[in-house]
């Protein structure tokens, strides 16, 4: 309701609204806005883009959520049934108006090509999920190493970009040096003709990082892990040997339980390779003991 219903309605001055806003606490002196607006007409035929940098940052009344001036106005409209389009289309370019680099760009550029040269350099540097191909249930585990601001802006000269129009993607050419070699098809893979032939490959390969795949994960952050496995398997222990006492004359009881536990578990984790899967006694297990220490008896 507070925002403008039509362009001449816009003012200098900002709405109550604006002024009322607690958000403006968050955002730093100096700041500029970006206005993203898009919108259905029944007048085109085909979507009309215009992306706009205003030389002198101005405030467009109710236009923005907090009295901020706005500098870069990107306007989308379109025909009619595609609004979901439309709507990611703006939610992008509101994406790239937050990155330091393109934002940057977008203060100095002088045509559109050097617009386009800003994306693409943002886009070698930005990791996609494709919304099939993964699991939103399971943790993302963040890069180890994240390029910062002023390494991009070494890789892309700012004061050149007229010279680079459609070749930022190939500029940092610095550090093509650091990322891995190109996954292929290794020869534990293929077939031997021997016997475990892959098998004694792959674990001659592994022999290097074998130890540290342990402790690497010596960290503050797995102690949570740990304690819950730990509680998990104790539990069980504790209930099941109590029971398997019971049935077996104490003979295979508790502390019975617990060695039987601690060995096969890490058994397992050092050659199964799944350590947060936790071992325990079931009630099947629980069955066959009684059943084999009567018939033993």
């Amino acid at each position: 309701p507070a925002q403008s219903r039509s362009m001449n309605d816009i003012s200098d001055t900002p709405s109550t609204n604006q002024l009322k806003n607690k958000f403006m606490k968050k955002i730093p002196r100096d700041a500029e806005a970006s206005n993203v607006l898009i919108g259905e007409v029944d007048f085109l035929d085909k979507p009309f883009v215009s992306f706009v940098r205003l030389a002198q940052a101005t405030t467009l009344g109710g236009l923005t959520e907090v009295p901020v001036p706005t500098r870069f106005l990107f306007i989308l409209l379109g025909p009619q049934g595609k609004t979901k389009s439309y709507n990611e289309i703006g939610r992008a370019i509101a994406t790239l108006m937050v990155d330091d680099l393109f934002s940057d760009v977008a203060y100095k550029a002088r045509d559109r090509g050097d617009l386009i040269a800003g994306v693409d350099e943002f886009l070698d540097e930005v990791i996609v999920l494709p919304p099939g191909e993964w699991d939103p249930k399971i943790r993302i585990e963040p890069p180890k190493k994240v390029p910062s601001a002023e390494m991009r802006k070494s890789v892309l000269n700012l004061n050149e970009l007229g010279q680079m129009n459609g070749s930022a993607g190939g500029a940092a050419g610095g550090e093509d040096d650091e990322l891995p070699v190109q996954h292929e098809l290794g020869e534990e893979l293929k077939f031997t003709g021997r016997f475990c032939g892959g098998l004694w490959l792959d674990i001659k390969r592994k022999i290097p990082f074998y130890c540290s795949d342990i402790y690497d994960g010596v960290h503050i952050q797995s102690i949570s892990a740990v304690l819950f496995i730990y509680l998990g398997c104790i539990t069980n222990a504790i209930t099941f040997g109590g029971l398997l006492g019971d049935a077996t004359d104490n003979y295979q009881g508790v502390m019975e339980s617990f060695l039987g536990t601690a060995l096969a578990g890490t058994v397992f984790c050092l050659f199964g390779g799944q350590p947060l899967i936790i071992l325990s006694s079931t009630g099947p297990i629980l069955i066959f003991e009684k059943l084999l220490y009567e018939f033993s008896k």
